[in-house]
């Protein structure tokens, strides 16, 4: 029995066994929020895009605008892209446009999915 205890055969692939699922869901956290990360850059950037584009002259109708938007968004998966939205308002006696785009997406990790994180930009244009 005592020669059973001090066999060190073996340990290593249990080791291994007991590291590599911490390993993998640490890498799978880093990859989903790399995801992430790239998908706000990309709406961020298309947004800016539309409304540095709302504020030329003469004024580009909100269709316009909307897909201005849309064609400089990248990174983003179109299934979880909601349209952008275009209000008008008036601060301060000066009109702007206010440009606003939403992207809720889940996680995907091997073993569950989680509820959609959403990102959201707006930006002003006067």
């Amino acid at each position: 029995m005592t020669r059973l205890i001090r066999d060190q055969r073996g340990a290593a692939a249990i080791e291994f066994v007991l590291a590599v699922p911490p390993f993998i869901m640490l890498l799978m956290g880093a990859l989903q929020l790399g995801i992430i990360a790239c998908a706000r850059t990309g709406l961020q950037h298309a947004v800016d895009e539309g409304a540095r584009y709302a504020s030329i002259f003469p004024k580009p109708t909100d269709a316009e605008i909307i897909a201005k938007v849309k064609s400089r968004e990248f990174g983003l998966d179109p299934t979880y892209t909601n349209d952008p939205t275009v209000v008008q308002g008036t601060q301060y006696g000066v009109s702007y446009r206010e440009i606003t785009m939403t992207y809720s997406r889940p996680l995907n990790f091997i073993l569950y999915q989680t509820p959609a994180i959403s990102i959201s930009y707006t930006r002003r244009a006067y």
